[in-house]
């Protein structure tokens, strides 16, 4: 699958990373990167968490996710920024 997409006519660039807009800002992800599906696709359901190790962009505007060897559309999910939340002991 990820061939015929590589082979295509159209331009194409894997990155290492994403921009996202949060709610304030906009935020750079670096792969591999963590997303919840928004939407069911192929074998993933909604509401699981996938592992992001490439993005795939074309000059369209088109952008997909390589997710466990597989291309899939980025609307399908939402980027959750990991959460540096640490527990000390307080005396």
């Amino acid at each position: 699958m990820l061939t015929k997409y590589l082979l295509s006519a159209e331009p194409s660039e894997f990155s290492d990373s994403c921009l996202f807009l949060s709610a304030f800002r906009l935020q750079r992800a670096y792969c591999p990167f963590q997303v919840v599906c928004i939407k069911a696709i192929r074998s993933i359901e909604e509401g699981e968490r996938k592992r992001v190790d490439k993005v795939l962009s074309w000059n369209t505007g088109t952008i997909l996710f390589y997710i466990q060897g597989k291309l899939y559309p980025h609307h399908h999910f939402s980027y959750r920024p990991p959460t540096q939340f640490v527990a000390t002991a307080v005396s």
